[in-house]
């Protein structure tokens, strides 16, 4: 009778420190630009029905229908960006504060080795 024996894997050791994605700030910002481009998409795609609707009677869409999803576009790409902004802005404080202080500490340390 044959013998079945399981073999395990091991798996890769866990680091404790993080690695930083040095690409991960271009990507992000890359990915928002994508978003408003998108949104860009949108409204000229709104703006070209309203042409298009304009130019035959009778009209598809009532008067104000499409300006309304237009401002309403404009309005959710506003709150998109300010939002998410916000909290890449408070990211960005929190690092610099936290390099900040890396830079300076060096500092500090070759002041007291040059006075001793």
């Amino acid at each position: 009778m044959a013998v079945h024996k399981a073999t395990r894997s091991n798996p890769p050791a866990q680091s404790t420190h993080h690695r930083p994605d040095h690409q991960l700030k271009a990507e992000i910002f890359e990915t928002l630009r994508h978003l408003n481009r998108g949104y860009g998409v949108a409204l000229a795609a709104l703006d070209r029905l309203e042409t298009k609707d304009r130019q035959h009677a009778p009209r598809a869409f009532v008067s104000g229908f499409l300006l309304n999803y237009r401002n309403r576009t404009e309005a959710l790409r506003a709150l998109a960006n300010r939002d998410l902004l916000r909290l890449l802005a408070g990211r960005e404080e929190r690092e610099a504060e936290r390099f900040g202080h890396l830079c300076v500490a060096p500092e500090k340390s070759n002041r007291k080795r040059h006075r001793s």
